[in-house]
């Protein structure tokens, strides 16, 4: 699930990481009886999380730090979409992106690949304009539908204001080469580190042509876990070959939150 300031509060990028602290501290903390009274303090960018079981797994990220109290919260992302629990109410609104050009920025921040993104970038999301600031990649996805996992899932996540976020998923499956793959995925650092480039990139050619998608209020995906944020869950995936997908899978190594209770909340369909 790094938003240019809750980011780097989230220690990502994520979802989500970022709201813009791109790279996690590289002296984490890995979590101890001794280093108790750090993990407490409302400042967590030194607390070491993970995707993986364990200590410093999803299952814990909320007893690791005060300020990811919100990771055990009763709306947090992702969920699984159920097909037959969908509303439709009258009302929704299509999604409206107004994406330019902007140079290639790739992280990789120990948790996520992520291009962040420089210019003027915006999308109408729900009769509101949020600002795009990057995209970041989970593989496998985060969301399901009907259960189903997808071998890659790519969160846009845009800002309105400091409590207000709105992410836009689109999920991969095989097929066709990604062409923004093609061109840039040997680029992607292995390990923590960054490529950049002066050539451009359409953040927009990233999107299927369909725009129907799912919506829901939920969370950013990493700690911090804020409740912040509407999720636009497109309906039609674009693709990636066998091989771009495995290539990728191997550098994000399983980086997904396990999918959350929905706890009452609704879950709508918008068809263009």
């Amino acid at each position: 699930m790094n938003i240019r300031v809750l980011l780097s509060t989230l220690a990502l990028s994520v979802l989500l990481i970022t709201a813009c602290g791109n790279q996690q501290n590289s002296a984490d903390l890995k979590p101890d009886a001794s280093a108790d009274k750090a993990h407490k303090e409302d400042d967590c960018s030194r607390v070491h999380w993970s995707h993986h079981a364990g200590e410093d797994g999803p299952e814990n990220w909320k007893n690791l730090c005060d300020g990811f109290s919100d990771c055990g919260g009763q709306a947090q992302s992702p969920i699984d979409i159920k097909s037959d629990a969908l509303k439709s109410p009258a009302g929704l609104q299509a999604i409206a992106v107004n994406y330019g050009a902007s140079p290639v920025d790739i992280i990789n921040n120990g948790h996520t690949v992520q291009f962040n993104i420089s210019g003027e970038h915006s999308a109408m999301l729900g009769g509101k304009k949020y600002t795009l600031l990057q995209f970041h990649y989970h593989a496998l996805s985060e969301h399901t539908i009907d259960g189903k996992y997808y071998p890659l899932e790519v969160h846009f996540v845009h800002k309105h204001s400091d409590t207000d976020f709105a992410v836009i998923g689109v999920m991969f499956e095989e097929g066709a080469e990604n062409p923004l793959f093609s061109k840039y995925l040997d680029h992607f650092p292995q390990s923590r580190g960054e490529y950049r480039t002066e050539e451009t990139f359409e953040p927009a050619s990233m999107l299927p042509s369909d725009m129907g998608y799912y919506h829901y209020q939920g969370s950013l995906t990493t700690p911090p876990c804020s409740e912040v944020v509407s999720w636009y869950v497109l309906k039609t995936p674009v693709t990636a070959s066998a091989k771009q997908l495995k290539a990728f899978a191997a550098i994000l190594d399983n980086n997904y939150r396990p999918v959350q209770p929905l706890n009452g909340r609704d879950v709508v369909v918008f068809n263009p």
